[in-house]
């Protein structure tokens, strides 16, 4: 069982930490164990309860009636209202659910009824790369462990390959080449693999190299392949100094290709990040970048 502070809930459930109190104290919705320093402390349960309160809250439910719900008459509710909502905020926060419990039939309904809805681009730009962020701060805090993370990135991954694939063969005649790499030691393929779908979606030539490429490897394949443009992500923790000194290679090694980089390492302050280089946010900004929009 993970313990949170009333911080943690607000990070995870967008709830405002005084909102949060008022709930508690007027309407008993949580019941938070305390410290001897009389500090509130939340457990699994309560984080489960306020991400339904706060879902079903959102779309116009008063909070004094949620608060005379169960627990179950609370997911009940969920699944009765999720059959016709169409709210993006709504489906990262089933699809939040569906990780904190392993909820693999839950999972797919959201992701198949928002494809069904907006098509594939619009949810990996609208509902996936979000909900990404919102795994990343749940990881942060310690609501999710291994097991559950490795759970949500499998499908997801199994999603996008099955979307890449079905791309395979309708690029232009004379789109960009990119390639798309992780180095070695990084394994979080989640986010290369939303722009490589988006370079296929707009018909660019992607080569997709994989995790835990050796350096002298990739240099084999930009010599064959001779891309217009590198991505690359840098998720895993590493030293500052080798991040440093990876990127001044990166630079040196290939100084008449564009490449792109994106990831959490890139956001430490003292990380330098080559002049040249551009910093991929989002979907959004990729577009921009490789002047799609």
């Amino acid at each position: 069982m993970s313990k949170y502070s009333i911080k943690d809930l607000e990070k995870i459930t967008g709830v405002k930490a005084h909102t949060i109190r008022i709930w508690e104290r007027r309407y008993g919705v949580i019941h938070p164990e305390r410290t001897e320093t009389n500090i509130r402390l939340y457990s699994d349960n309560d984080l489960r309860k306020l991400l339904n309160i706060s879902m079903l809250n959102s779309t116009g439910i008063k909070i004094s009636q949620l608060a005379k719900l169960s627990s179950l008459d609370l997911e009940a509710k969920i699944l009765e209202i999720s059959r016709s909502d169409k709210n993006i905020g709504f489906h990262i926060e089933k699809l939040t659910l569906a990780t904190i419990n392993f909820n693999e039939e839950l999972f797919e309904s959201v992701l198949t009824k928002s494809i069904l809805e907006s098509g594939m681009e619009a949810t990996i730009t609208s509902v996936l790369f979000p909900f990404f962020e919102r795994v990343g701060v749940l990881w942060q805090v310690g609501s999710i462990n291994p097991a559950q993370e490795h759970f949500i990135s499998n499908l997801i991954r199994q999603k996008l390959f099955a979307s890449i694939n079905s791309l395979s063969g309708k690029a232009l005649v004379n789109a960009p080449k990119v390639i798309l790499y992780l180095k070695e030691g990084e394994l979080h393929e989640a986010g290369v693999l939303f722009y490589n779908y988006i370079l296929r979606k707009n018909g660019f030539h992607s080569l997709y190299l994989g995790q835990d490429l050796p350096f002298k490897d990739l240099i084999t394949a930009v010599q064959t392949y001779q891309p217009n443009y590198i991505i690359s992500s840098f998720i895993s923790p590493m030293k500052l100094d080798d991040l440093n000194s990876y990127l001044l290679n990166l630079d040196k090694a290939f100084s008449d290709i564009k490449v792109l980089v994106t990831g959490l390492q890139l956001k430490q302050k003292s990380v330098i990040i080559p002049k040249r280089f551009k910093l991929i946010t989002s979907p959004e900004k990729l577009k921009e970048l490789l002047h799609l929009l």
